[in-house]
C-alpha cells in the first residue's frame, strides 16, 4: 500500500513538472511572438521568423497553438491576462473605494503598457480586431473586466444611477489617452495617469450634475457621501503640517500676492460667477470683488501679526497669549455669492494657518475653483484651499466633527423708510446702490418697511427706478438684473408671488417672466409687491429673485416688534432725518448693524470694515484656539514671542 502511494506521488510530481515545463515553453514562444510582432509588424511576423527568434523548430508552434492564428490569439490572451493580474494586485493593495477605482487606470496606464514592444503589439492587435472574431472576443472580455473593476469601487462613491456611466467614461478615457499618446508620438504614462485621476476625482466629487434652486428638497447624506467627505478632509489635514511650519510673514506674502492676482483678474472671475449664478457681471465686479480682495488684504495683515504675545506684569511675572489654528475649517458659501461668502471665511482661516474647504451647494462654483487655483500659484499648498460642491459639500456641512463657518443660510435684511426720508434717495439706493446693509444682493432678501404716510410717494419713485433697470444676459456689462439659476426656480418665484397676491399683496410692477428673450435663461421681470405682511411665505422664506417686498407700518413700535423676530444679528438700513428717532428704532429692533441714509454708489471697505469689525472678531475667535500662560518665579527667563 505504501508502495502504491509512493508511485502516485512520484507520478503527480512528474506531471506537475511537465505542466510547469509546458507553461514555461508556451510563455517563451509567446514572448518571442511579442518581440517579433513589435519589430516587423503583425502581417510580416511569420511562424518561421518567430521560430528563429525563439530558437525552436517551427513544428513546435503547431504542437502548442495549432497555427499562426492560434499563436496570435494566445499572445493577445497572455497580454490581457498580464494586465488583469497587475490590476488585481493594485486593487488588493487599495484600502478605500477611491483607491480601488484609481487602481484600474494606474495599472492600465503603467509604464509597462507604454513600453515600445508592448505598445506595438497592442496597436497591431487593435488593427485586426474588426476582422477577427477571436480577437474581438478577447478584447470584449478585457473591457468587461475593466468596467467591472471600476464599478466595484464606484458603487460606494457615486449615485447608483451613475455607476455605469462613470465606469464607461473612465474606461473610454483610459483607452483614448493610450491611443492618443501613441498617435502623437509623445507617450507619457505619468501624464495620462494624472489626467484620468483628475477625471475620477471630478466624477466622485461632483456626485450630481445638478443646478441649484430654491425649490430643491433637502438632501440626506449617504454612506458614499461620507466616504467622499472623509477623503476631502484627509487631504486637507495633510496640508496642515506645511501650513503650521510656514511662518506668518510667508503666509502674509502669499495672501498679499493672492489679493493682487484677484485684482488683476476681476473681469474674468466676475464672468465665471455670473455664468454660475445668473447675477450680472457688472454687479459682481463693482460690489463683490472689492470685498473679496479686501478680505485677503486684511488676512495678509493678520498673518503678519505675531500669534504669541508676551505681557510683563512684574519683574518676575510674565503672561503669554498664544493663538493656534483649529485645523480644518469648512466654509459654508452661499450659492448666490459663493466667491464673496467663501472668501470671508477662507481668508482669515488661511492667515491663521488653517486648511479650508469651501462648500458650495449645488454644482461647484467655477469662480471659487479659480480662487483655489490662484492660491496654489502664489504658494499656498494645494490641499490647504479646496472647493467642493454637490453632495460632497452637503455631506461636509452636516458633519459634527469639523468646524463649519459662514453665511450659507443668509438671514434676510431690512430697510425702514420713515415719513421724513428723502424718498428719491431711498429709492435710488435700494435699486442701484451698494445696499451695504443687505446680506444678499437679491432684492427679495431685503424687507422694505415703509411708513404708511410715505408709502404712496415711495412706491411711485421705486416703480420709476425699477422700470429703468436693464434686464437680460448676465454676461453683458450693462445688465442690472440677470437670470435665475433654473426654470424651476422661476416657477417657484411665480408661485410665491401669486400666493402673496392671493393673501392681499398688490402687484405694482412685473410679476411675470421676461418675454421674447433669446436663449433658455430663466428671467423674472423686476417685480414690486406692495401691502405685504410678515406671514406671507415670500416674506418669511428666502427666494433670491428680483422682487421688492414692501411692508407698510403705522407706528414705530409695530416695525420694531416685527424686526426683533429676525434675530439679534439683524443688518438694518434706515432712511430718515431725525437721528434721535432713528437711534431709538435701531436700538429697539436689536439690530447689530445700522446704516442711515446710505446712498453710496460703490463699496467703501474702510467704513464697512469698521461696521463689521465685531463680527470679524467673533469669527477670528472661532478660527483659532487661544492659550493663556502666566509664569512667575525668580530666575525665570522669558521666552521670545514667535
Amino acid at each position: 500500500m505504501n508502495g502504491d502511494m509512493g508511485e502516485r506521488r512520484s507520478e503527480y510530481i512528474r506531471l506537475e513538472q511537465l505542466r510547469s515545463f509546458e507553461a514555461e515553453r508556451r510563455r517563451h514562444l509567446i514572448m518571442a511572438t511579442i518581440e517579433t510582432v513589435s519589430k516587423v509588424g503583425f502581417k510580416s511576423a511569420s511562424l518561421s521568423e518567430i521560430a528563429i527568434k525563439a530558437g525552436v523548430s517551427q513544428s513546435l508552434f503547431a504542437h502548442y497553438f495549432g497555427d499562426k492564428d492560434g499563436l496570435l490569439e494566445a499572445t493577445l490572451r497572455f497580454m490581457a491576462a498580464r494586465l488583469s493580474f497587475a490590476t488585481a494586485a493594485r486593487m488588493r493593495e487599495a484600502r478605500t473605494p477611491l483607491q480601488r477605482v484609481l487602481a484600474v487606470p494606474e495599472a492600465a496606464l503603467d509604464a509597462e503598457q507604454f513600453d515600445p514592444r508592448t505598445s506595438a503589439v497592442w496597436l497591431a492587435f487593435w488593427g485586426k480586431i474588426a476582422h477577427s472574431e477571436p480577437y474581438r472576443r478577447v478584447q470584449s472580455i478585457y473591457q468587461r473586466r475593466m468596467r467591472s473593476n471600476l464599478r466595484h469601487g464606484l458603487r460606494s462613491l457615486v449615485a447608483p444611477a451613475r455607476v455605469d456611466v462613470c465606469a464607461t467614461l473612465i474606461a473610454a478615457t483610459i483607452d483614448g489617452l493610450w491611443l492618443q499618446s501613441h498617435a502623437t508620438g509623445r507617450a507619457d504614462a505619468a501624464k495620462a495617469r494624472a489626467i484620468v485621476s483628475n477625471l475620477v476625482n471630478l466624477l466622485v466629487e461632483k456626485t450630481e450634475f445638478v443646478e441649484f434652486d430654491a425649490a430643491s428638497p433637502p438632501i440626506v447624506m449617504t454612506a458614499s457621501e461620507r466616504l467622499n467627505s472623509d477623503a476631502v478632509i484627509s487631504n486637507a489635514s495633510g496640508a496642515l503640517l506645511t501650513l503650521r511650519t510656514t511662518n506668518g510673514e510667508r503666509r502674509s506674502q502669499s495672501l498679499q500676492k493672492l489679493a493682487l492676482l484677484l485684482r488683476s483678474e476681476i473681469r474674468s472671475i466676475a464672468r465665471l460667477q455670473a455664468r454660475d449664478t445668473g447675477r450680472p457681471v457688472g454687479e459682481i465686479e463693482r460690489f463683490d470683488m472689492p470685498q473679496v480682495i479686501s478680505s485677503f488684504e486684511r488676512a495678509a495683515e493678520l498673518a503678519s501679526r505675531p500669534q504669541q504675545v508676551r505681557h510683563g506684569f512684574e519683574e518676575t511675572v510674565f503672561g503669554y497669549l498664544e493663538r493656534e489654528p483649529v485645523g480644518v475649517v469648512v466654509a459654508n458659501a452661499h450659492w448666490n455669492s459663493p466667491l464673496l461668502t467663501g472668501s470671508e471665511i477662507a481668508a482669515p482661516a488661511l492667515a491663521l494657518a488653517n486648511a479650508v474647504i469651501i462648500c458650495v451647494p449645488g454644482a461647484r462654483s467655477r469662480a471659487v475653483d479659480r480662487l483655489c487655483s490662484f492660491a496654489h500659484e502664489v504658494g499656498i499648498p494645494d490641499a490647504a484651499l479646496k472647493s467642493v460642491g454637490g453632495h460632497v459639500a452637503e455631506g461636509l456641512l452636516r458633519r459634527p466633527d469639523v468646524l463649519t463657518a459662514g453665511r450659507g443660510g443668509l438671514a434676510k435684511s431690512a430697510v425702514i423708510v420713515l415719513e421724513d426720508a428723502d424718498l428719491d434717495l431711498a429709492a435710488e439706493s435700494l435699486v442701484r446702490g451698494p445696499r451695504s446693509w443687505a446680506r444678499s444682493r437679491s432684492f427679495s432678501e431685503t424687507l422694505l418697511f415703509v411708513s404708511e404716510r410715505a408709502r404712496t410717494g415711495f412706491i411711485a419713485r421705486l416703480r420709476e427706478k425699477v422700470a429703468t433697470l436693464a434686464v437680460g444676459n448676465p454676461l453683458d456689462i450693462e445688465t442690472e438684473v440677470g437670470s435665475l439659476p433654473s426654470k424651476r426656480h422661476l416657477a417657484e418665484a411665480l408661485t410665491r408671488i401669486q400666493e402673496a397676491r392671493n393673501a392681499g399683496a398688490e402687484l405694482r410692477l412685473g410679476g411675470r417672466e421676461l418675454e421674447n428673450y433669446r436663449g433658455r435663461a430663466a428671467i423674472l421681470k423686476p417685480t414690486i409687491l406692495d401691502c405685504c405682511n410678515t406671514e406671507m411665505r415670500i416674506v418669511r422664506e428666502s427666494l433670491y429673485c428680483p422682487v421688492f417686498l414692501v411692508i407698510p407700518f403705522k407706528e414705530d413700535e409695530e416695525v420694531e416688534l416685527k424686526l426683533r423676530a429676525i434675530g439679534p444679528n439683524l443688518s438694518l438700513g434706515i432712511f430718515g432725518r431725525d437721528l434721535t428717532r432713528i437711534w431709538r428704532v435701531a436700538r429697539n429692533t436689536q439690530a447689530a448693524i445700522c446704516r442711515v441714509n446710505d446712498a453710496r454708489k460703490t463699496i467703501s471697505t474702510v467704513k464697512d470694515d469698521w461696521l463689521e469689525g465685531h463680527s470679524r472678531e467673533e469669527l477670528l475667535n472661532r478660527l483659532c484656539r487661544t492659550r493663556r500662560i502666566l509664569a512667575s518665579g525668580d530666575g525665570l527667563r522669558p521666552i521670545s514671542p514667535t
